[in-house]
């Protein structure tokens, strides 16, 4: 179902997410649109993605197609049981992991139902750097690093719509340790309302599968010995063939 860029870029807006991921204070949807950085070795970034957030309190869904990923995606998260959830919909397939086993922490004041956005992001070490007008709405810019994103991140860019009590964020950016742009998240035509609970759930019909590892990766599926009698261009063709075939989805989880 992915590729080795699929899953470079999905990682990089996931990370993204997570970062600046906060529960809503109330329903709303949003059109989301998502840029990355190219991945190593490609000339050009991948094409923008499109998609919808959903906000409630206590959770938030992204729903992303990248054209990589056939019939599309969606991540959830709940606060309250701590997952974050994967939903792969033309394979009618789930992952889940505990979102306090990533390496990215999300303090207390960022983890209730009726958090204060401003100071969640002030306990993350946040600070004000201006204010702007956004996607059409008054914002004010926050900076920082968030808890256990140090060495992986330069910083991040927040801007807080100031008019939309319920939403986080009408923007974010992240910049790798070199202080290049990584990923931008922009979210519009931001609409107040009641949203279906199914939205925040995952399907009774989908399959649940084990998690990757963080350590996945195309080099962890070659052998010592594939190496062997290759001169490097080979080796530099040999990866870039297993990086352009398609991977295996994750296996079903064992009950």
């Amino acid at each position: 179902m992915s590729t080795s860029t699929v899953r470079h870029t999905l990682s990089k807006v996931l990370a993204a997410t997570l970062l600046v991921s906060s529960p809503a204070l109330a329903d709303w949807v949003g059109d989301l649109r998502v840029k990355s950085a190219p991945a190593p070795g490609q000339k050009t970034a991948p094409p923008e993605t499109k998609g919808k957030m959903y906000g409630r309190a206590g959770m938030l869904r992204m729903d992303l197609s990248p054209a990589e990923v056939p019939g599309g995606m969606s991540i959830l998260f709940n606060w309250e049981k701590r997952t974050g959830s994967t939903l792969f919909h033309e394979r009618k397939a789930a992952t889940t992991r505990n979102l306090d086993d990533m390496s990215v922490k999300i303090p207390g004041a960022c983890s209730g139902k009726n958090q204060d956005f401003d100071a969640c992001f002030k306990e993350q070490g946040f600070k004000k750097v201006g204010t702007q007008k956004v996607n059409g709405h008054p914002t004010v810019i926050y900076e920082g690093v968030p808890p256990g994103a140090e060495g992986a991140v330069e910083r991040q860019k927040v801007w807080r719509p100031t008019d939309l009590p319920e939403v986080a964020y009408v923007r974010s950016q992240t910049f790798d340790t070199k202080g290049k742009l990584q990923a931008e998240i922009d979210v519009t035509n931001i609409k107040v309302g009641e949203q279906p609970a199914s939205l925040f759930a995952i399907p009774a019909d989908y399959e649940e599968l084990d998690a990757p590892s963080p350590n996945d990766s195309v080099m962890g599926s070659f052998k010592p010995e594939d190496f062997k009698g290759k001169s490097p261009e080979q080796i530099q063709e040999m990866i870039r063939q297993r990086m352009a075939a398609p991977q295996s989805t994750p296996p079903a989880k064992t009950k």
